[in-house]
């Protein structure tokens, strides 16, 4: 029996290498890994060109049957231009998106300039309004005169609460970068979370605390930043309690009321826009900035001798 299996070969249909089986018949050729074919005899084994069959390389069209002749050449494969490989690629990089807190970081300035501009319009409009009421007192008014009166003291008015609210936007958006980038020159981590400065100068009654401590803890060795922050505190809070003074005045009948609330509401916007520019010039003062946004001289602060100092 074991003469009988030694006498049994497999043909290796890649190397035509051959190989006695031993016991069952294998798959895979071990010199090459090719395929093996069936077990013959050694006396029955025939050489490559009397073998019974032979390889036939055919395209996959028609291997498919898609082709109506087989046997017809086709055309040798070329080139019509050098191949580029790797020079020419073309990557579709996907879509960025805007970046909304920084959009309004950047633009904070542009805001709060408008804002200061537009209350600015407001003094203007309300101090008009007064005088039409005064003259109104012994004449009257055209009523083309008080529809234009009221028609700028609406766009001036609503036009500077809408752009104070988007320079609150962004300057949270502006506080929270700076913040970044200052402790990340100093390499330290911000003891203030992101929604921790939000709350704080969104929550009303909060906000009229806790800006400030934020602004003061960003302030490195500057004076003048310093008391232009407090400056902007102060006037920040003033300006708050104004407008809520100025909700329970109109709430008062009288005409004389509604006069004196004219006056008191150019008074408030006054101060809206002063509260506007000092804005600006604390977002530039930290930015290292003049008020126009051109870049400031560098001021470096010493410690000096009083000995070396005296004449």
């Amino acid at each position: 029996m074991g003469a009988e299996d030694m006498s049994l070969i497999q043909v290796c249909a890649r190397c035509a290498g051959r190989w006695p089986v031993v016991g069952a018949p294998t798959q895979w050729c071990p010199r090459c890994h090719g395929i093996l074919l069936a077990p013959v005899r050694t006396d029955q084994f025939l050489p490559p060109d009397r073998r019974g069959f032979r390889w036939i390389a055919r395209s996959p069209l028609q291997r498919a049957g898609l082709t109506s002749d087989s046997s017809a050449p086709s055309p040798t494969p070329r080139y019509t231009e050098i191949p580029r490989w790797g020079l020419r690629d073309r990557v579709e990089m996907p879509a960025a998106r805007r970046n909304w807190p920084e959009l309004l970081a950047d633009k904070v300035a542009v805001f709060l300039t408008l804002t200061a501009s537009l209350y600015g319009l407001a003094v203007l409009a309300e101090l008009a309004r007064y005088g039409v009421l005064v003259r109104n007192r012994t004449r009257l008014i055209d009523p083309t005169v008080l529809a234009v009166s009221d028609f700028a003291v609406f766009v001036a008015q609503v036009g500077g609460t809408l752009f104070a609210l988007l320079s609150g936007i962004g300057a949270v958006c502006w506080l929270l970068r700076i913040r970044r980038r200052t402790f990340d020159r100093s390499e330290t981590s911000d003891p203030r979370s992101i929604g921790e400065v939000i709350v704080g100068c969104a929550v009303p009654g909060l906000n009229l605390v806790m800006p400030g401590v934020f602004l003061l803890e960003v302030i490195r060795r500057d004076p003048r930043a310093v008391t232009l922050v407090r400056a902007w505190w102060s006037l920040w809070v003033f300006g708050a309690l104004l407008v809520v003074f100025n909700w329970f005045w109109r709430s008062r009948p009288g005409l004389q009321i509604m006069a004196d609330g004219v006056l008191l509401s150019a008074f408030t916007a006054l101060i809206a826009s002063v509260t506007a520019v000092l804005t600006l010039m604390v977002v530039r003062r930290l930015e290292g900035r003049t008020v126009t946004g051109s870049k400031g001289a560098v001021t470096r602060w010493v410690v000096a001798d009083r000995e070396a100092l005296a004449p």
